[in-house]
């Protein structure tokens, strides 16, 4: 038995925003990756933001971040969204001092901590989390190294969403996109309402390289468009025909319930339309077809669509365009109207 291994993971990038050159960190990014992602559904890119030294850094949801994706020929701006904060960073001071150090703290308000959220500041070891809360108190799995007072202001977040932020981009951002490379930035606002750059690598590389793929799902075929129809006269009714002639129905693509569409458009059409089907391979002009459905207008303008099912190898239209009473003769388009063209999809 074949066994298809699927992978979930998130897409995730840095940006770097605290470019210290007096840091010199040992684990320092030269490049970045490219970021690939998909047309006609909805991505999520996770971005962790880093100082130089590859340390997370937080940020908070008062920040703005800003994703711009553009052309990298013309530089034409394409696509342009704004980050959403996932980390949860925020600070919160002691209702008490400890009177000795322990693994206990109390606050006046325990709300917002829960049950593994990381914990640092002033007195509290490397890798501290909480692991449990109950009223007004916490409980941290390492004991203070010191005791802490009621003036420390403590830091909790969860660790795995620090400094992240998401781009989410939808289906109706790349639809009208090219399947190709672009150039990519992150910008952070400033305090005086100005964008200021991050960078893709510790060497001041401000842009990284995107490709919006199309791999999800097929790529559908245009429908086909049908505008002219070839006039005839039929001695049997005395009346004049309009065929499409034979339209290919790729019934190697079909199954039994095969579902046609079909959409018409018409100005003031006055007359009886008919869609018609057949299995032959090589159908003329005047046999072989059968009649799927028969419609009827009367001054009919826009667009009206059929929906039929079933296995043929050519479908047809034929209009016959109602006699003027006047005249007696339905080959009077001032008085029938027009029928313009029909898109047919299988």
């Amino acid at each position: 038995m074949q066994l298809l291994p699927i992978y979930l993971y998130s897409n995730v990038i840095d940006a770097i925003i605290d470019l210290d050159f007096t840091v010199q960190g040992e684990n320092r990014v030269m490049y970045q990756h490219d970021l690939k992602i998909q047309k006609g559904i909805k991505n999520k890119v996770r971005i962790q933001f880093k100082n130089s030294d590859q340390k997370l850094l937080s940020i908070t949801s008062t920040q703005t971040f800003v994703f711009n994706m553009f052309d990298p020929y013309s530089q034409t701006l394409v696509l342009q969204k704004e980050l959403n904060i996932l980390d949860d960073t925020f600070s919160l001071i002691p209702g008490a001092s400890q009177s000795s150090p322990s693994n206990t703290l109390l606050f006046s308000d325990t709300s917002n901590l829960h049950q593994g959220l990381s914990v640092t500041g002033y007195g509290i070891p490397a890798n501290t989390t909480v692991i449990s809360v109950s009223t007004n108190t916490v409980t941290l799995n390492n004991s203070t190294v010191q005791p802490i007072s009621s003036s420390t202001s403590l830091t909790f977040n969860t660790l795995a969403l620090r400094g992240i932020g998401e781009l989410v981009i939808n289906e109706s951002d790349t639809i009208d996109l090219s399947s190709t490379s672009y150039n990519y930035s992150i910008t952070t606002l400033d305090t005086d309402g100005t964008y200021l750059p991050t960078y893709v690598n510790t060497y001041y590389g401000i842009s990284g390289n995107i490709y919006l793929s199309e791999e999800v799902y097929p790529k559908l075929k245009p429908s086909q468009e049908i505008t002219i129809l070839l006039k005839s006269y039929n001695q049997q009714t005395q009346l004049y025909e309009h065929k499409s002639g034979n339209i290919y129905a790729y019934p190697e693509f079909n199954g039994n319930t095969a579902l046609h569409t079909l959409a018409m458009y018409m100005t003031n059409f006055i007359g009886t339309v008919y869609i018609q089907g057949t299995l032959s391979n090589q159908p003329d002009n005047y046999g072989k077809y059968t009649t799927i459905q028969t419609l009827n207008y009367n001054g009919f303008s826009g667009v009206d669509y059929f929906n039929f099912n079933g296995v043929f190898t050519y479908i047809r239209i034929m209009f016959v365009p109602a006699a003027n009473p006047a005249g007696l003769n339905n080959d009077d388009p001032t008085y029938y109207g027009s029928f313009d063209k029909a898109l047919y999809r299988s």
